[in-house]
């Protein structure tokens, strides 16, 4: 297979599941019910669960938590579901009978924290849940067929902000009918089904974000979502159910918090701990006057560039980031670029962003040192290397789509695109990538040395300054991991070198093959193979050797060389293949082959 195929391939998996559950069987009791219709409710609360991806598994563990509330005569807990056969073994599980379809359930309580009847649901076909129509077709029939005085819509599957590439797949990703839903056909469906909404809440990663809220104007009364990436597990319905069941008269408000609340103190809680959690809710009838505050800051911003481009950078290097480094927290951001502006036109206009944020989210809660200055929502605010200008996906242009930037005064867009051109003379152009493959099932790892002196590994994360990863091979059950660089990056040495890490089930050596495009060769080059194993391991911590030249000498590390981005004229390091002072410190890989391994 063509390299260029297998990462086009690999980009598609991110993650895979390592789960195990009791489900009981398609046609046995269980807490789900498809015919009985509840009427004179409080509540109706809608989950609209794409599972149809390597979050299938996580889906019976919610639809368990969800029966083990139950609908009742207040509340009814209404599902429409699809899961994946690819990702999750049914027939191990007695699920014969499940073929993929989608199901329609009102949940019941069935007391069995170990049984999930799939059976109970109501067969829809082969629905495709990355359409608009589909979730607007959910929304229409579960108002219609179970009524209430207060309506609220989970958004359950992956999410990325407002991004819509085929690698950051939107929200509702339905691998099947290969499909997902951007930001304003997501919103687009709510806006079509005609059903005003009390809450809608993203169970999703990253989607906490200003411009998430904002497309949802007029459609909900709060929002529900986290600023960061979301375990697997997502949301505790048990918990938050049963929060609402105990009050059915809660508030729009009131749920929301509760939402918070609770996801809040199950990551908190050591036996779930989970170390970067940002929960929040807003108040839509308040973003209004943030969306009229970021219009004069973008303004300020694109008046005064010269004058402002200085604390900018400064924000967007110190700032409070997530898992996507162009997500900086809205509040710190605005508040870092007042503090650094005293007396200028920005300073004010940063202040009446601060002001705002402070007033929308009227509920945030966060765990973790890494997420402590996370007050709510995210903006995004890219430099030049972190932006895509492909011709197939061009960020700012799909950026500019957005309602946010809609308004005929300047809009933040025209902010992004500013601070992005601004940055562009101290970015070098990347195109590159790294393709390391094996042939057994150890287990191996990819790590990239950047010139920022961090290094980085698909183990750690997917997203570096410079460029991202595939997913982990342990997670994904490939031997292949990969690295692409942005198209613009950091100047200096990309220094790459492989880790045995340890054997697999059968495996207790590897042939290892290394494989990297250079733009400015046109073609994609390979290194090797190298055999690699345990027999004579490097067991340091990379304290005592002075460069990553000496780890060929031991046969579980292999320094593959590095790439050469135009290396600045001054600097206080010399930054060459084999000659950086190695003063990092690998931390032991941290395995957790459970739930809360997976991300949203």
């Amino acid at each position: 297979m063509e390299i260029s195929s297998m990462i086009r391939r690999f980009c598609k998996h991110l993650f895979l599941p390592f789960l195990c559950l009791l489900v009981a069987g398609c046609d046995g009791g269980g807490g789900s019910d498809s015919n009985n219709t509840v009427t004179g409710a409080d509540w109706t609360y809608m989950v609209y669960m794409g599972a149809d991806n390597n979050l299938s598994t996580a889906g019976l563990f919610d639809l368990n938590e969800m029966e083990t509330a139950g609908s009742d005569e207040k509340v009814n807990i209404v599902l429409q579901a699809e899961f994946s056969s690819f990702y999750t073994d049914f027939g191990a599980f007695g699920q014969d009978g499940y073929a993929g379809e989608t199901l329609r359930f009102l949940v019941r309580k069935d007391g069995n924290p170990g049984n999930v009847n799939l059976g109970a649901g109501k067969s829809i076909g082969k629905v495709d849940m990355g359409s608009p129509a589909a979730l607007s077709d959910f929304i229409k029939w579960a108002a219609a067929t179970y009524p209430a005085e207060h309506y609220a819509l989970v958004i359950w599957d992956h999410g990325a902000g407002w991004k819509k590439s085929a690698l950051f797949r939107g929200a509702v990703q339905d691998e099947t009918s290969d499909s997902f839903m951007s930001l304003p056909e997501l919103a687009g469906a709510v806006r079509t089904a005609g059903v005003h909404l009390d809450v809608i809440n993203f169970d999703a990663c990253l989607m906490a974000m200003y411009e998430v809220a904002y497309e949802f104007l007029g459609l909900t009364d709060y929002m529900v979502f986290s600023e960061e990436v979301e375990p697997g597990e997502g949301d505790p319905y048990d918990t938050i159910l049963s929060a609402l069941k105990d009050r059915p008269g809660m508030t729009g408000r009131e749920l929301s918090d509760a939402i918070v609340e609770k996801y809040h103190a199950y990551y908190s809680d050591p036996a779930n701990r989970v170390d970067k959690v940002t929960k929040s809710a807003v108040d839509m009838s308040v973003l209004p006057d943030l969306h009229s505050a970021m219009l004069k800051f973008a303004d300020a911003i694109v008046a005064d560039y010269d004058t402002v481009s200085g604390v900018i950078a400064q924000a967007q290097a110190n700032g409070q980031k997530f898992e996507y480094k162009t997500n900086l927290d809205l509040h710190d951001f605005s508040s870092r670029i007042a503090n650094g502006l005293p007396g200028s036109a920005a300073r004010i206009a940063a202040l009446e962003v601060t002001s705002a944020v402070t007033k929308a989210v009227v509920s945030n809660r966060t765990f973790g040192d890494a997420v402590e200055d996370a007050l709510g929502l995210a903006v995004f605010v890219p430099s030049l290397g972190q932006v895509s200008s492909d011709a197939l996906y061009n960020d700012l242009r799909d950026y500019n789509l957005l309602a946010c930037n809609q308004a005929r005064a300047t809009v933040w867009s025209e902010a992004v695109a500013k601070i992005v051109a601004g940055s562009q003379e101290t970015l070098h152009p990347g195109g590159f990538s790294f393709y390391v493959s094996w042939d057994t099932d150890a287990d191996l790892d990819l790590y990239v040395w950047e010139p920022n002196f961090e290094i980085y590994a698909p183990w750690m994360g997917q997203t570096t300054p410079n460029g991202f990863f595939s997913g982990d091979s342990y997670d994904v059950g490939e031997s292949v991991e990969y690295y692409v660089s942005n198209d613009y990056v950091q100047p200096g040495d990309y220094d790459v070198f492989v880790e045995y890490y340890t054997d697999g089930k059968s495996g207790t050596f590897a042939n290892v093959e290394f494989w990297y495009l250079d733009p400015d060769a046109d073609d994609w080059q390979m290194i090797g193979p190298v055999m690699m194993d345990l027999s004579n391991p490097y067991l340091g911590d990379f304290s005592d050797i002075s460069s990553l030249d000496e780890l060929n000498g031991y046969s579980n590390y292999w320094y593959a060389g590095a790439l050469t981005r135009a290396i600045p004229e001054q600097g206080t390091v010399t930054i060459n293949a084999g000659q950086r002072k190695v003063t990092f410190h690998l931390t032991p890989k941290k395995r957790a082959p459970k739930l809360n391994a997976e991300v949203k």
